[in-house]
C-alpha cells in the first residue's frame, strides 16, 4: 500500500520510483526494509520512504562511520575474542547472541525475526562498545589498544558474514 494506506497503482501515481529509493538509501536498505516489515508474513505494508531513511541511517550508515573509526586506528592486527577488558568481553557475548538469535530464525525461515536482532546489535556495537572504547583506541597502552583493535576487527569479520544474506 502507499503511505496513505491506499493501494499503489501507476494510476494514481502514489507511490516513489523505486530507482530513485535504490539510488538514494541503495539496494540494502530497501532490502532490510521489506525483510522487517509485515509483508514477510503475507500482511498489507504501506511503504514508507521514512522508513527505508531510518534503516539506512540507523543501520547502514552508523555501521559505516563505526567502520571508519576502527580504520584510523588499525594496523595489520589479526582479529581475536581473546580480550580479557569487560567492553570486549561483553561485545562479543553479545555478538554471540546476534549469531544465536539470527541462525534459530534462518532455520525456520522467518526471516523478519532473523533481521530485527541487526539493528539492535549496531546499535550497542555504535552507542556502547565504541562509545565507551574510544580512549582505548587512542591509547598509548599497546595491549590494551591492541586487545581494542583485535576485538573490533574480530566483530567485524564475524558481524560480515551475519549481514551476509541481508545487507550483501
Amino acid at each position: 500500500l502507499a503511505e496513505d494506506g491506499q493501494k499503489m497503482s501507476k494510476k494514481l501515481k502514489n507511490y516513489p520510483d523505486p530507482i530513485e529509493i535504490v539510488n538514494k538509501y541503495g539496494a540494502d536498505a530497501l532490502r532490510y526494509y521489506f525483510l522487517s516489515s509485515p509483508i514477510m508474513h503475507g500482511e498489507d505494508l504501506s511503504f514508507s520512504e521514512k522508513g527505508v531513511d531510518e534503516i539506512y541511517k540507523k543501520n547502514i550508515v552508523r555501521l559505516n562511520n563505526v567502520y571508519a573509526f576502527y580504520e584510523l586506528y588499525r594496523g595489520d592486527e589479526e582479529g581475536s575474542n581473546m580480550s580479557d577488558n569487560i567492553l570486549d568481553r561483553w561485545i562479543i557475548a553479545r555478538l554471540g547472541q546476534l549469531i544465536g538469535e539470527v541462525s534459530s530464525a534462518m532455520d525456520i525461515y522467518n526471516l523478519d525475526r532473523a533481521v530485527r536482532p541487526i539493528g539492535d546489535f549496531i546499535d550497542d556495537l555504535s552507542t556502547w562498545y565504541l562509545r565507551r572504547s574510544r580512549e582505548r583506541f587512542k591509547s598509548d597502552d599497546k595491549k590494551d589498544k591492541l586487545n581494542a583493535l583485535q576485538t573490533t576487527k574480530y566483530v567485524f569479520t564475524e558481524l560480515s558474514k551475519v549481514l551476509a544474506p541481508f545487507m550483501p
